[in-house]
């Protein structure tokens, strides 16, 4: 066989082993492919409105002040219902700090027409739950059923906040409670660090308190404070009614102000006077306590829900917060910088915070706190880069409309909304607000606010730092 043949052949038995490797060449991370000749990377499409309005609210004031929104929901069979009031921190004088707390855990349990378990059996025949809760501006007493059973629900909510009995077995369970939780604020190293930070924050402004209040205003808490309060919160300008669900709207309306009618009449609260006084400077406070590892609060003051700013720092929450992507609360338990790492952005009115928290052992700890400094630089430095932006910013708008259609869900939000005096189409102006953001407009809401840091450590004692 001539030797110009068997080069031939011999080459043709390599090149698909030859064609093999220069592939993987080029796909190599180390390839000499220049990075201007690899493909831009796809962008994620442009997010789409997702808020759902749902079907037109009914809206009516009554004549001793009551607000009742009601607005059908045909799609669930289930039907909720929210009473809120104006109460919580901002309308508490440090005296009485954290009484709402014991007032709104005892309103349900037991009316002057039923007593405790007279009560459990009616909502049990009426297959309803009834919950309450309240947080620094607003309480809310909610009842959830199904659709066969929205006239009994109607009645027993307006039963249970317009003539509660307050037995007092109830409200001695709830000041305990109540006491138990303003201990804790104190007692935890990483809360009383972050009480301690609020009061720097929030100095001149009873956000200075934690929001589950004081033992000082709690201890002494009696049925008959209880009851005077329960006269200064529940009268109709204070108060809104709202239900969602599937049943009809123009009846279920006629039932609510019958139900309602007999609320007192009386005026919207207004918060305690005093608002925050703004840092000077970076605030740095130091203690010691008997425990084996450090712990931090580091934050900056932050816009509340109804400042223009408030979409940007949800995404700026999300980013730091994100448990398999953040620099703070994902990488530094994963090097063992730290741990319970976490991060608080309250919902308060017009001004809140943000901050973080963690605890660190000694040999670790001046990284953990640099680190935490670092990213809150950065972010109010340089805008989050594509891959981060789009995560987070679906996160947000995702997360903010999760599982809108429950009627407990939206009952709950249209009450707050329309209580803090927001309007129940605030979902929309969120919504376009946040998908109007860009990196940039983000960086630069953090530059805004990232102005005075406030830092709190509590660092081991000599006595605490014994093995």
């Amino acid at each position: 066989m001539p030797a110009q043949h068997r080069k031939s052949q011999w080459i043709s038995a390599l090149w698909p082993l030859l064609a093999t490797v220069a592939c993987m060449l080029t796909l190599s991370p180390g390839s000499a492919r220049s990075q201007d000749e690899r493909p831009a990377p796809v962008k994620p499409p442009p997010r789409v409105p997702i808020y759902d309005p749902g079907s037109p609210v009914q809206k009516k004031v009554l004549k001793n002040g009551v607000t009742i929104l009601v607005q059908e929901e045909r799609t669930s069979e289930r039907v909720a219902g929210a009473v809120a009031v104006r109460m919580g921190s901002i309308y508490e004088a440090d005296e009485d700090a954290g009484r709402g707390q014991v007032l709104i855990k005892s309103i349900i349990a037991g009316t002057q027409k039923s007593s405790p378990a007279e009560l459990a059996l009616k909502l049990l025949a009426a297959g309803a739950s009834l919950e309450s809760g309240a947080g620094p501006d607003m309480g809310q007493v909610t009842i959830s059923t199904t659709r066969e059973q929205v006239d009994p629900a109607i009645d027993l909510l307006a039963e249970c906040v317009l003539s509660p009995s307050f037995p007092d077995t109830a409200v001695d369970a709830s000041r305990q409670r109540a006491l138990t939780v303003a201990a804790g604020e104190s007692e935890s190293p990483i809360k009383a660090a972050y009480t301690m930070y609020l009061a720097a924050m929030y100095r001149g402004s009873p956000l200075a308190r934690p929001v589950a209040g004081t033992v000082s205003g709690i201890a002494d808490c009696s049925r008959k404070d209880v009851v005077a309060l329960h006269q200064k919160y529940f009268v109709g300008g204070n108060m809104v009614v709202c239900f969602v669900g599937n049943f009809d709207g123009k009846k279920v309306m006629t039932r609510l102000e019958k139900a309602f009618a007999a609320a007192p009449r009386g005026t919207a609260l207004t918060p305690v006077a005093g608002d925050p006084i703004p840092l000077a400077a970076d605030t740095s406070m130091t203690a010691e306590r008997e425990i084996l590892a450090s712990c931090l609060t580091y934050g900056f003051a932050a816009p509340g829900y109804t400042d223009p700013d408030y979409a940007a720092f949800k995404i700026i929450e999300s980013y730091i917060r994100s448990a398999d992507r953040s620099p703070i609360t994902f990488w530094l338990p994963e090097r063992r910088l730290a741990t319970g790492v976490g991060v608080l952005y309250p919902r308060y009115p017009r001004r809140s915070s943000i901050a973080v928290y963690l605890g660190a052992m000694p040999p670790q700890w001046k990284a953990a706190r640099d680190t935490v400094q670092s990213v809150f630089q950065q972010i109010a430095k340089w805008p989050l880069g594509e891959g981060d932006w789009g995560v987070h910013l679906r996160r947000v708008h995702d997360g903010f409309f999760n599982d809108q259609s429950n009627p407990l869900v939206r009952a709950r939000d249209m009450a707050f909304y329309e209580t803090m005096g927001l309007g129940i189409d605030y979902p929309h102006q969120f919504e376009t607000r946040l998908l109007a953001l860009k990196p940039e407009d983000v960086r630069d809401a953090a530059a805004r606010w990232f102005t005075h840091a406030c830092e709190v450590t509590f660092l081991p004692s000599k006595a605490g730092s014994r093995p």
